[in-house]
């Protein structure tokens, strides 16, 4: 379960902006996350529980944000949101797909006191 690993590596980077900016502790982070980027969102949210256990980011809140993810056919050119359930062009049915965008996991925010 590679969210774990992502998990500890949000830690670390919200506990190196804490201290760079001196605050006392943070109420929440935002993540932004594609459809696309192969990472479940509510193991994102478990592993967090997980990662933040027993530090003193214990009782921050993470707040996760889904982004839709785009694709474009190779076959039509045609450009769509991508179903990952689904992966097929919906206009011709080709199966040959790029992505052009949803593939990003980014911390898009602290929250901090």
């Amino acid at each position: 379960m590679h969210e774990l690993g992502i998990c500890d590596a949000l830690l670390k980077m919200v506990d190196k902006a804490v201290k760079e900016e001196g605050c006392d502790g943070v109420s929440s982070i935002t993540v932004e996350v594609g459809t696309l980027s192969g990472v479940v969102p509510h193991f994102l949210s478990d592993c967090w529980e997980a990662v933040i256990d027993g530090t003193p980011y214990a009782q921050t809140e993470m707040i996760v944000e889904t982004l839709p993810g785009m694709a474009r056919c190779l076959d039509c050119g045609s450009e769509f949101v991508a179903d990952v359930e689904k992966l097929v062009c919906p206009d011709c049915g080709g199966k040959k797909l790029a992505p052009i965008s949803g593939r990003d996991l980014t911390l898009k925010e602290i929250a901090a006191y």
